[in-house]
């Protein structure tokens, strides 16, 4: 009898035990295995004709336009060559002049991620963190946290700076004081390596209660009152650096997880669309395979996505790395081998009076300098290829461009608020928001400033008028036959008869009805 109720006890223990593993895993635990982010991952790829010819091909082609998030999760997960895309970048970054800290830290950290040795990434550091809001604090974090070096800051105090800027609900705000989801995920991601530091513990657990009241009923997040799956990425990618279950109890909503969230974008080609039945998104595509693979380096042990596995800090400044000579060296020799003619001349005609040559350097310095404080392209490199009229367009639309809301503030704004008046322009198959507006700008002479690149485009200025001119939530946005899309313009695509209004906001579209 004894035995009877040990043999018993023992299969009710067995299955207690059975019972308390299978219950502690959160319900969509599962769903969030690697399974799931390797068939993602996979399928990315295919429909891109493989990660090593894409690499080669348009990622190099695109690179400092877009591909810079691509070439970070290749590099992350594969051993694949990455020095094509590595030189296309430097001789982007030598052709370029790029105004935002942001993005010149994403760059640098772009370099970092592929190998690179350039110097433009300690340089990079040591001078824009800091200098642009709050992402670049993040990347710069993200650099220091690689060991690379800077003078100016140092890990504890970019932490410091970062802390001070959470907000009192948990969360953290690119832009104005309303926290969400996006940034404060990636201060997680930047925080993570410094959680053991007690007041980055406590900090990380009210962002977390912060993220998941935010979660949405789907499992996604949303950004500017927009369900996508590039927030809900960036959500997965924090959990993954802080060591958290993607399936985590706290991230389940009516039983559906993040990776349902992410999963409700995907298209049939393997890539992502921002907004649910959209076209296919280059942000989206890219932040979800950033998600995939930090879910996989993360299953496999291999460290946060943001812990570099190529970086090697020692190598940084490094020469050997891909140089392309801009066209200031070259006119800056012929100005001194100008210089030293005349100055011959001087000789030979026994004119050696030091005030001549006096003169001649003087001459030689004022014409380096204007070369150097100066950046002048032709009509063709600044717009692009030289407008021509579409053949056999599908259609019409009408553009225009206005910014009434700071009308006649400086002299280079119109007093009456109009850049450009409504005016039709042909479209042709696919042709997006973005492309009209470029079509605009070379037509016209507009200046245009992209900070995105030619795959995720986000203008930062028209005629000289720039983002945060006006404040931190001034802007230019557009409409769509009166309506504020939910897509980024290289997304939208156009149809005949639509009408395009570029406007400029104060307060991200809420001083225009928005």
């Amino acid at each position: 009898m004894k035995q009877k109720y040990r043999f018993s006890a023992a299969l009710l223990s067995a299955f207690l035990i059975v019972l308390l593993l299978f219950g502690a895993v959160p319900y969509g635990a599962e769903d969030a295995s690697s399974s799931r982010a390797q068939s993602l991952l996979d399928d990315i790829l295919a429909g891109k004709g493989g990660a090593q010819a894409w690499l080669d091909g348009a990622l190099s082609q695109n690179a400092g336009m877009g591909a810079e998030w691509y070439a970070i999760a290749l590099s992350q997960w594969g051993n694949f060559d990455l020095s094509s895309y590595e030189a296309a970048l430097l001789r982007y970054l030598r052709e370029h002049t790029v105004s935002s800290a942001a993005t010149r830290l994403k760059y640098a950290f772009c370099l970092a991620a592929v190998g690179s040795g350039d110097g433009f990434i300690a340089k990079t550091l040591e001078n824009s963190v800091g200098e642009g809001g709050l992402m670049t604090w993040v990347f710069g974090l993200h650099l220091l946290n690689n060991g690379i070096f800077a003078e100016s800051h140092t890990k504890e105090s970019v932490v410091d700076q970062l802390l001070s800027l959470q907000g009192e609900d948990g969360g953290w705000a690119t832009v104005g004081k309303n926290s969400d989801a996006d940034s404060t995920a990636m201060v997680l991601q930047a925080l993570a390596p410094h959680r053991e530091n007690e007041r980055v513990a406590l900090a990380v657990e009210k962002a977390l209660a912060f993220l998941s009241l935010r979660q949405l009923a789907d499992g996604d997040f949303a950004a500017f009152g927009v369900a996508n799956p590039e927030s809900t990425a960036q959500v997965v990618i924090a959990l993954c650096a802080l060591g958290i279950d993607t399936g985590d109890s706290r991230f389940v909503k009516n039983g559906k997880g993040l990776w349902d969230g992410i999963e409700k974008y995907r298209l049939e080609n393997g890539g992502f669309c921002h907004a649910a039945g959209g076209e296919e998104n280059t942000m989206a595509t890219s932040q979800a395979l950033l998600a995939a693979v930090a879910c996989l380096r993360a299953e496999a042990g291999q460290g946060a996505l943001y812990s570099l596995d190529r970086c090697d800090p020692s190598r940084l400044g490094d020469s050997s790395a891909p140089f392309t000579v801009h066209y200031k060296v070259w006119v800056s020799l012929l100005i001194l081998g100008l210089g030293g003619a005349v100055c011959a001349v001087l000789v030979l005609r026994r004119k050696r009076h030091f005030k001549n040559f006096i003169a001649v350097l003087l001459s030689a310095a004022v014409a380096l300098t204007f070369v150097w404080v100066t950046n002048f392209q032709t009509a063709d490199g600044y717009y692009g290829d030289a407008w021509k009229e579409k053949e056999d367009p599908i259609g019409w639309v009408t553009l225009s461009i206005r910014c009434d809301a700071v009308a006649g503030r400086a002299e280079h704004i119109p007093k009456d608020g109009v850049i450009l008046a409504e005016t039709q322009l042909a479209i042709a198959e696919g042709d997006s928001v973005y492309t009209v507006l470029l079509d605009a700008a070379r037509k016209y002479q507009i200046q245009l400033e992209n900070d995105g690149g030619a795959l995720s485009p986000y203008i930062s200025g028209i005629a000289h008028l720039y983002a945060f001119d006006y404040g931190d939530l001034s802007g230019w946005m557009y409409l769509v036959n009166g309506q504020s899309p939910s897509v980024g313009a290289g997304s939208y695509v156009l149809k005949d008869g639509d009408r395009v209004e570029w406007v400029y906001s104060l307060e991200m579209g809420k001083d225009l009805g928005e």
